[in-house]
């Protein structure tokens, strides 16, 4: 393990660079060590002499798992580098908008880098290649897709790539053992990346990884004999304050917590139609243009303009799918809902950390409900990932922060502020009350059964609860969701004929 020390500010040639090109003042002890351990392994690598990094605690520097939380700067892990090394720098990334934002972000600093996708003429293609030999451009952006094709794969080792990051390397066991298989291939992009100078260097980095989704990155990325350095940082963020809350009417349960919540606001959904639809139950509710969907069946040019309309609104509310949960930098977002379940911890904590990216306080809010153990019935380590998920969703007594903490296997120092602004359980035991343990609108409606014994049927029930002023249903929603609360049990009809389907 080593002992992370603040540097000789008089004499720092990282800090020298880092304000020369990022303009900036300060690198964080992590962010140093994985810059030095690249810039170091690259100097050894070009010496062709291996005592700079003979021990054997340093002897795989350039081969590295970086595991930092969200808002960490891990971008700034590979583009310092990129910018003192000799050679382009190649970074992996799994979808378009992530790309399309982190290309952004580079021609902001003054940067020129390059990005491949399928659909590229040969006349553009040559424009890249040329702009990478005359060292134009230092940054290469692809995904694994484009890279897999035989006419990028041959091209690779003529380019002389000295460092290959795959950022959000979680997706290699989210996403590559199911629909993404090209992510199972990484290995073979190393491979043919290899030029006259050698292979090149390769970072992973991550916000989250269990000890079974490293084991899994350590397989398909660093297969060999010898293991990667691995940098593991504490994956909470203390300026978020967790919450889980088990409801049956999911959009109606997101329309109230939107009300009393600040925006900017991301609300995760599972489905493309569903975006669509919340999108538009939650502007008729609030009578709002400011809200908007995103999903991977959008155009490009839907995609850029719904990107440029959420990164420069201060009260948007984005209704998206993953498509938009890895790695874009929208840094005031306040509120993340998911509506629906993602499939595992490292992916509701990726999800999640799009909140608060500023350091201030924001909000991440997970809902679940009794549908969600159906989903469980898949088994195999896709219904284990969610089984975890559910388990500190039905938490009620321990802290949220370090429930997720404890499930990513993280053994290290702890940074759990505690009190209100940690999660809505210590919020509860700081008020000296007793979480909940009822679904969200189980209490309310039972309470309203109870008191009405033996007299409204379904029909009639629903009626009253959507005219309540108190509760904001509407009739088909109360409906719904005395339907819902009947097939769980909770309230039964009347079977004696005197009140037969009279609810009880």
């Amino acid at each position: 393990m080593e002992t992370l020390t603040e540097p000789d500010e008089s004499n720092d040639p990282l800090k020298e660079a880092l304000k020369s090109f990022f303009g900036m003042d300060y690198l964080f002890p992590y962010q140093r060590l994985v810059i030095s351990n690249i810039l170091e392994a690259a100097e050894a690598s070009a010496s062709g002499n291996n005592t700079l990094i003979e021990d054997s605690d340093r002897a795989n520097l350039g081969r590295q798992i970086v595991i930092l939380p969200t808002g960490a700067g891990k971008s700034l892990c590979f583009q310092l580098p990129a910018m003192l090394l000799s050679g382009p720098t190649l970074v992996i990334y799994p979808i378009l908008s992530l790309m399309a934002d982190q290309e952004r972000r580079l021609k902001e600093k003054g940067f020129s880098p390059v990005l491949l996708r399928g659909s590229q003429t040969k006349e553009e293609r040559d424009g890249i290649w040329e702009s990478l030999r005359s060292g134009k451009s230092r940054f290469i952006i692809a995904n694994p897709e484009v890279l897999l094709s035989p006419q990028v794969m041959e091209k690779l080792s003529s380019l002389e790539l000295l460092h290959l990051v795959i950022d959000e390397a979680h997706c290699v066991s989210e996403w590559g053992e199911s629909f993404r298989p090209s992510y199972l291939r990484i290995g073979e992009i190393i491979t043919a990346s290899r030029s006259k100078k050698g292979a090149p260097l390769v970072t992973a980095f991550t916000a989250t990884a269990s000890s079974t989704v490293l084991e899994k990155i350590e397989k398909y990325i660093f297969s060999g004999e010898e293991k990667p350095l691995r940098i593991i940082g504490n994956p909470g963020r203390s300026n978020i304050s967790y919450s889980a809350w088990g409801v049956l009417l999911r959009d109606l349960a997101v329309r109230d917590f939107l009300a009393r919540n600040e925006r900017p606001a991301i609300v995760f959904c599972s489905s493309r139609t569903g975006t669509e639809k919340l999108t538009r139950y939650l502007q008729n509710s609030f009578a709002d243009k400011e809200i908007k969907f995103y999903h991977a069946g959008l155009s490009r040019e839907e995609k850029t303009e719904v990107e440029k309309w959420f990164f420069h609104h201060s009260k948007a509310i984005l209704v998206s799918t993953c498509a938009y949960g890895m790695g874009v930098d929208k840094a005031d977002i306040r509120t993340v809902i998911h509506r629906d379940c993602p499939p595992s911890v490292e992916a509701y904590l990726q999800e999640s950390g799009r909140a608060g990216r500023d350091g201030k306080p924001s909000l991440a809010m997970l809902l679940y409900g009794p549908d969600d153990e159906k989903l469980l019935n898949r088994g195999g380590p896709t219904g284990k990932r969610l089984e975890n998920l559910l388990k500190y969703a039905r938490n009620r007594t321990q802290c949220r922060r370090d429930e997720l903490i404890r499930l990513l296997d993280y053994e290290g120092p702890k940074d759990s502020p505690g009190g209100t602004m940690c999660c809505d359980i210590c919020k509860y035991k700081a008020d000296g009350k007793t979480y909940p343990e009822e679904l969200r609108e189980e209490n309310t409606v039972r309470d309203f059964i109870r008191r009405n014994r033996r007299v409204y049927t379904i029909n009639e029930a629903a009626c009253l609860l959507g005219k309540a002023k108190n509760i904001k249903l509407s009739e088909q929603e109360a409906a719904d969701l005395l339907n819902n609360l009947l097939s769980l049990g909770k309230i039964r009809k009347s079977t004696n004929p005197l009140w037969k389907n009279r609810l009880i």
